[in-house]
Formats: structure tokens, C-alpha cells, sequence
């Protein structure tokens, strides 16, 4: 029975870990998007025409959407994990490939979030 509340506790570490990762990249993208915006809006001065943020929007949407494509990778995940632990065998490898893909994606939003900041900055040089 020691041995279950073990895993449960790990798994439940994992979850929390999944959603923690979730809420940064959310918050990360989402700021980027309100910048842009509040830059095409006028709200914040920026010295080239709107129609030039299209870009960092576009990366910073991307990041967005990856991030909540990875929380949704991550419920297969946690399914899989929360079931090895109620019948008591951690022999099966399935939640690799969903876990995999939630790193992925994750990790892509992150990725996007650096090419929107990349892509900010150098517009503001042209400025």
C-alpha cells in the first residue's frame, strides 16, 4: 500500500509539473500578444505601421496555441499513469508517446515565444 501512495504522490507531481508549465507558456505568449497589440493599437509608441507586427502576433498565437495543444497531451498522459497506478503495475510504457508529445509541444511554444520576442526586437530596430 506504501508503495502505491508512493506512486500517486509521483504522479501527482508529474500533473502539477504539466500544469505549471502550462501557466508560464499561457501567460508568456499571452503577454506577447497584449504587447503587440497595445504596439498596434498606439497604446505603446511604435514607430512602423501595424501591418508589421503581423509576424511577432503570428509567433506569439503560435506559442499559444502549442501551449494548449501540450495541456491537452498532457490529459492522455495522466490517464495513462493514474490507471498503471490503480491497477498496481508500471510495467506499460504507454504514456511515453503523449508524454512525449507534450514536451514537444511545450518546448515548440517556447520556441515560438523567443521567434515573437526575436521578431519584436528587430522591428523595433528598424523603428
Amino acid at each position: 500500500m506504501n508503495n502505491q501512495n508512493t506512486e500517486y504522490g509521483a504522479f501527482l507531481a508529474l500533473a502539477r509539473t504539466f500544469v505549471l508549465g502550462f501557466k508560464f507558456l499561457a501567460w508568456l505568449n499571452g503577454l506577447g500578444v497584449l504587447l503587440v497589440l497595445f504596439c498596434s493599437i498606439g497604446v505603446v509608441e511604435f514607430g512602423l505601421a501595424p501591418q508589421w507586427l503581423r509576424l511577432p502576433l503570428a509567433a506569439f498565437l503560435a506559442g499559444l496555441a502549442l501551449c494548449a495543444l501540450g495541456l491537452l497531451w498532457s490529459y492522455p498522459t495522466q490517464s495513462s499513469l493514474l490507471n498503471q497506478v490503480a491497477s498496481g503495475r508500471l510495467v506499460r510504457r504507454t504514456h511515453w508517446l503523449p508524454m512525449f508529445c507534450t514536451l514537444l509541444a511545450y518546448s515548440l511554444s517556447f520556441i515560438a515565444f523567443a521567434l515573437g520576442c526575436w521578431f519584436v526586437q528587430t522591428l523595433a530596430g528598424f523603428a
